[in-house]
């Protein structure tokens, strides 16, 4: 596997450069729930997990957990994205080869470890691949339960990720980021991969419904 070999000189001068590269993609970046993530608790570690349906995902998480939250984070990257870009190791990204068992199992044995430190924070895509937001069921491989289980108790924290066109040429970004939550330990691996896609499922479903609502009511 690829390892984060982080660079904070290279970080602050990605920093720059993903910034000015998201306000040329983007009209805005709507970000809601930020409080959920600073004033998190800080005597355990946080991991992240969201919906992945853009390759800009990655790199809206690296602004929001270098920029706007100013946190050590790291990302859970797939190993072919990684190959092409093993820059972003510098950044906190390691690599996840899902299609060996062996190797998976190695990426989420390194994040657990991450995790020892209470101050980081390792972001998540469950469902394994970029799909279309509207597709259903949203489904989650197990490598986040098997991380809980590594883990023990952690900030367990849900973000959803919206892309839509509205009354600009250019795209925005609705974001938002759920309380932490608290898992029923005696579910089965299995069970915890269910409950959390479901309950992610429920929230992307609510954002966009709210944002439908407030477009038609205005």
């Amino acid at each position: 596997m690829i390892v984060a070999n982080k660079n904070i000189a290279f970080k602050s001068i990605f920093s720059v450069y993903n910034k000015y590269i998201l306000k040329k993609q983007f009209y805005k970046v709507h970000v809601s729930g930020n409080e959920n993530i600073l004033s998190r608790n800080k005597d355990i570690p946080t991991i992240i997990f969201g919906n992945h349906s853009n390759w800009w995902d990655g790199l809206i998480a690296f602004y929001l957990s270098f920029d706007l939250w100013k946190s050590d984070a790291y990302m859970m990257m797939d190993i072919k994205q990684m190959s092409k870009y093993k820059f972003f190791k510098c950044v906190g990204a390691f690599s996840v080869n899902r299609e060996s068992a062996a190797e998976s199992y190695e990426s989420v044995m390194y994040a657990s470890k991450l995790l020892k430190d209470n101050n980081k924070i390792v972001w998540i895509f469950p469902q394994g691949e970029m799909l279309h937001n509207d597709l259903r069921p949203i489904s989650f491989q197990n490598g986040l339960s098997k991380l809980l289980e590594l883990t023990g108790k952690v900030n367990l924290i849900p973000i959803v990720f919206s892309y839509e066109f509205l009354m600009e040429q250019r795209p925005e970004v609705f974001i938002k980021l759920s309380p932490a939550l608290t898992i029923n330990e005696s579910y089965y691996r299995k069970e915890k991969s269910v409950y959390l896609s479901e309950l992610l499922t429920g929230l992307l479903d609510e954002q966009n419904n709210n944002r439908l609502f407030s477009q038609s009511s205005g």
